[in-house]
């Protein structure tokens, strides 16, 4: 047993108080998080804003997250202006958001990925020492884009400048793109550049953002013309009025629910307010005005009696608007996303004006970034609500998580926790392993990620060597156990990913200690068989 001294009580109240203070900032989600040394800080405000530097980033964390099993961290610092800076490194700002890359995930093959990028123009720095960083949400997934087959085309501009390859949004043949019917549960976005949506078509939308998470971006006059569709559909045994009005008020069906339509009102005027510096979606340097002025429809406006959601955040708004108040009582929106019809469950839902804002000047690259922002944030709200529910043939054994999630922790198992300096299976932890083979076993849907971490005891390099040892022994068991190799995925952290404050030269009791001699085990889904009929 260890006696405290007065210094390592006042070390645990100021690391106490300092994730109290963050945990009550402007924007609740964000809390500061020490990152270790020789984690990897793209800097994505860079001027002037280029294709390679302000876009190519977001190719590159797509890599990193559909090769690699990482996590990255997303920086914004949540008392800034706009264009403000999120965090200093030396003499170097960091601005309108950035993607942190652990060291726990830096393998010599990530750091040559992260040299190739550099080489096609991102630019990033390797933290020298560790850093306390206000960091929004990790981004755990690679979205998964579906596009439009009516006019999806416009949005493959986007994706070509951020080096985003086809793979991730069904390629460049429409073939391949989707009509809103057939949408399903591993379809993250929709991406909808310009359409003419009919009720009977897009119907599919309503449920698919409500039961399935799924996230829908639409530009030009296809956001108007969808917040104004309704019609009926079943419902058991009767049916029901529905409505598209995912940003909007109103009831469904009635005459002032909706938006006004295009060809009701006039053009914006720009310049515009930028609004929400702190917001995800709001992460780009400059003005995008000019981009955003092309089309059939260039501001969204709700109609005269009504009004946008309450939680519908009005990122870019024309404040001299010329049909308020005389068609609408505003405000008119240029970009404008939330949750669908308000409820915080539901998948996001952007709208931004504009038929087509690709091209290589700083105004196309902030709409670009505002788009992907979105995309990345709106995969992630999807990852942390869309729950997939397994359910037995005879209905008697129900496991319901999310992607991301621990099995562990979803089984109410024990933790599977390691003695000291050892990488042996204890009988305790067997039990633990044999119940996770079962889950695997009885569901082939199901894919897992073993994450081992030691304490903070002992040479950084060895407790790295330490943990891969670790999950080597685990996924041998699960291996004997019948679980197929290929389900399976791992990896080391050793002590860069620490549970409390038990760091190097802090003083702990062992079960503080042994909190971080732990594996995780994080969950996904294969969608090559997963039908999404198992009660979802």
């Amino acid at each position: 047993m260890m006696d405290f001294t007065l210094q390592d009580l006042r070390s645990v109240i100021l690391f106490f108080t300092v994730n109290l203070i963050f945990s009550f900032s402007s924007f609740s989600q964000i809390q500061t998080e020490t990152i270790a040394k020789d984690s990897y800080a793209i800097n994505l405000g860079i001027t002037p804003q280029t294709t390679a530097n302000a876009l190519k980033p977001y190719g590159f964390i797509y890599e990193l997250l559909s090769e690699y099993p990482v996590e990255i961290k997303w920086v914004i610092n949540p008392e800034k202006k706009k264009d403000g800076v999120d965090f200093r490194l030396e003499e170097e700002d960091f601005r309108s958001g950035s993607f942190v890359i652990p060291v726990s995930y830096i393998t010599e093959e990530v750091r040559s990925r992260i040299q190739n990028w550099e080489d096609r123009g991102i630019v990033g720095t390797y933290l020298k020492e560790d850093k306390a960083l206000p960091v929004f949400t990790n981004l755990s997934i690679a979205p998964k884009w579906t596009l439009d087959k009516q006019n999806g085309s416009i949005a493959l501009a986007y994706f070509r400048a951020a080096g985003i390859p086809g793979e991730a949004h069904g390629g460049y043949n429409s073939s391949n793109w989707k009509t809103p019917d057939e949408l399903g549960v591993c379809d993250d976005i929709f991406v909808m550049p310009h359409a003419e949506p009919k009720f009977e078509s897009h119907k599919n939308l309503y449920f698919w953002n409500r039961e399935y998470k799924g996230a829908i971006w639409a530009g030009c006059h296809a956001g108007s013309q969808m917040e104004n569709l309704h019609g009926m559909v079943p419902d058991g045994d009767d049916s029901k009025i529905i409505q598209l009005n995912f940003l909007s008020e109103g009831a469904a069906g009635a005459r002032t629910t909706g938006l006004i339509p295009f060809y009701e009102h006039r053009y914006a005027t720009p310049p515009y307010k930028h609004q929400l510096p702190t917001d995800p979606v709001s992460q780009y340097l400059g003005r995008s005005d000019k981009a955003l002025i092309n089309g059939s429809e260039r501001i969204f406006y709700p109609k005269m009696a009504n009004i946008w959601r309450e939680s519908t955040k009005q990122v870019i708004i024309d404040a001299s608007a010329p049909d308020v108040p005389l068609l609408s009582n505003g405000p008119g929106a240029v970009v404008i996303y939330g949750n669908g019809f308000g409820d915080p469950k539901n998948g996001l839902v952007m709208y931004q004006a504009s038929h087509d804002f690709s091209g290589d000047d700083p105004e196309n690259i902030a709409a670009i970034r505002a788009f992907f922002n979105w995309s990345y944030y709106a995969a992630e709200v999807k990852r942390k609500e869309n729950i997939i529910r397994f359910q037995n043939a005879q209905g008697d054994k129900i496991f319901a998580a999310r992607v991301g999630d621990d099995l562990v922790k979803m089984l109410n198992l024990d933790p599977i926790l390691f003695d000291l300096d050892k990488a042996e299976i204890k009988p305790e932890a067997a039990k633990q392993l044999d119940e996770i083979a079962a889950y695997m076993l009885e569901y082939p849907e199901l894919l897992i990620d073993i994450r081992s971490h030691t304490d903070s005891r002992a040479d950084d390099n060895y407790n790295i060597k330490l943990s891969k040892d670790r999950v080597a022994v685990t996924m041998d068991y699960l291996i004997n156990m019948g679980v197929d190799e290929g389900r399976i995925s791992g990896r080391g952290y050793g002590e860069t990913e620490l549970v409390n404050h038990c760091r190097n030269g802090v003083r702990c009791f062992e079960n503080e200690h042994e909190k971080n001699r732990r594996s995780e085990f994080i969950l996904s889904i294969n969608c090559d068989i997963y039908s999404g009929n198992l009660k979802l």
